[in-house]
C-alpha cells in the first residue's frame, strides 16, 4: 500500500514539474537566421533567446504590444516582431514560425 502511494505522490509532482507556466509558446524566426521564443503570462512575456530566459513586464506602446526591462525590450506590430538587447541577435524582421 506504501508503494502505491508512493508512486501516485511521484506521478503528481512530475505532471506539476512539467505543466507550462503561461500561455503556449510562439516562435519566431528572424532576418539572418535568428529565431527566439515568447509565451504570454498575464502582463509579462517570458522570451527565450540566445540560450536565456528573460522576464519582461508589459510596457507603454502607440501600437502593437511592447515588453521591456529596460535593456531587453520585445515588439511586435502587424505580425512582425522585433527583440533589441538579447543575447544572440540581432532579431529584426521576425516572422513566426
Amino acid at each position: 500500500m506504501k508503494k502505491l502511494l508512493l508512486a501516485a505522490a511521484l506521478l503528481s509532482l512530475a505532471a506539476c514539474a512539467s505543466a507550462p507556466t503561461g500561455g503556449p509558446r510562439t516562435d519566431w524566426s528572424c532576418d539572418g537566421g535568428a529565431a527566439f521564443s515568447v509565451r504570454f503570462s498575464g502582463e509579462s512575456a517570458e522570451v527565450f533567446a540566445g540560450g536565456q530566459l528573460y522576464n519582461l513586464p508589459q510596457a507603454q506602446t502607440g501600437s502593437g504590444v511592447r515588453y521591456s526591462n529596460g535593456a531587453v525590450d520585445y515588439r511586435e506590430h502587424q505580425g512582425v516582431a522585433t527583440l533589441g538587447g538579447a543575447q544572440g541577435g540581432p532579431y529584426t524582421n521576425c516572422r513566426r514560425g
